[in-house]
């Protein structure tokens, strides 16, 4: 179990305050606009930046002094970080070696990781002419292989399309019994992995508890961010809105997904998003009902 205990961290121009939360063995979520300092927690949970205040425990054990290879944690960065004179296997192998596993055991446990993440294909590429899921792979199985005590994950998605991005996304739901704490900006991700979720904005844990906390945001700032409309301080979900024939509102704009269409609405005044398959053109006159409304604290 990890635990964090009135974290603050001042670095650059990043300030963690206060951030307090814990999770078992369960993958835990941390979403948050970019710049909002969710590298900088991730890096004091990995020993590479050390806290101005707080405690970071692991299975009982105060970690928050210790150096980053006394913790038995697997980390993988958003640069992947491999080595580029090594090939597949020699990168995937490299902590084993370090710790002088004996051969016998290093070629198991490097067969074993490589066809759960489904690369025992490219044990012998050199690592520059992988591609980046290929990449990222490579980087779990490395950090994975080592059976760490938890798994930490800095935007492991980010530099993929969208093709690839979904093929990571089933490699990473394979990760069963160890504690995963994975950072991202993108909700889709938080909604498809997240047991925990924790919403991070500008150097703060403003809402922490199940996948939930994403259908009901408390306050504004949280709607905000997770692309609520906000109406005389009630919260409406894009996909909570029917349009209608009328005239209350006009159509500003439409951007057509194939299965839905997104736009956006001058609603009395105010600007609106909404989700639809309906036949919707920019200047259509229009009515808006909502399905569900959620008081903001």
């Amino acid at each position: 179990m990890l635990k964090v205990e009135n974290l603050s961290k001042n670095w650059k121009e990043f300030k963690l305050k206060n951030i307090s939360f814990e999770i078992g063995k369960e993958y835990c979520v941390i979403i948050g606009p970019s710049g909002a300092g969710k590298s900088v927690l991730l890096k004091c949970v990995a020993g590479i930046l050390k806290p101005d205040n707080g405690e970071i425990t692991l299975n009982g054990e105060d970690i928050t002094n210790l150096p980053p290879e006394k913790r038995n944690v697997g980390y993988v960065p958003q640069n992947y970080a491999l080595f580029p004179n090594k090939n597949v296997y020699k990168n995937i192998a490299y902590g084993l070696i370090v710790r002088k596993i004996n051969k016998c055991e290093i070629e198991r446990k490097v067969k074993e990781i490589s066809e759960f993440l489904n690369i025992s294909h490219l044990l012998d590429r050199d690592v520059k002419t992988l591609s980046g899921g290929e990449q990222q792979r490579v980087a779990l199985a490395r950090a994975l292989i080592l059976n760490p005590d938890i798994l930490l994950l800095d935007e492991p998605t980010s530099a993929l399309d969208t093709k690839i991005k979904e093929n990571i996304i089933t490699e990473l739901k394979k990760i069963k019994n160890i504690p995963v704490l994975h950072i991202t900006h993108d909700l889709a991700e938080a909604r498809t992995l997240g047991e925990k979720i924790g919403i991070f904005i500008n150097g703060e844990l403003i809402s922490f508890g199940s996948k939930k906390i994403l259908k009901h945001p408390t306050n504004k700032k949280i709607a905000e961010f997770l692309g609520f409309n906000i109406i005389n301080n009630m919260a409406i979900a894009p996909e909570d809105i029917i349009i209608s024939k009328g005239d209350e509102g006009e159509v500003l704009n439409v951007i057509d997904y194939g299965l839905y269409k997104k736009v956006l609405i001058n609603y009395k005044s105010t600007i609106i998003k909404a989700y639809t398959q309906k036949d919707v053109k920019i200047g259509d006159k229009v009515n808006l009902h909502f399905k569900s409304m959620l008081k903001l604290n």
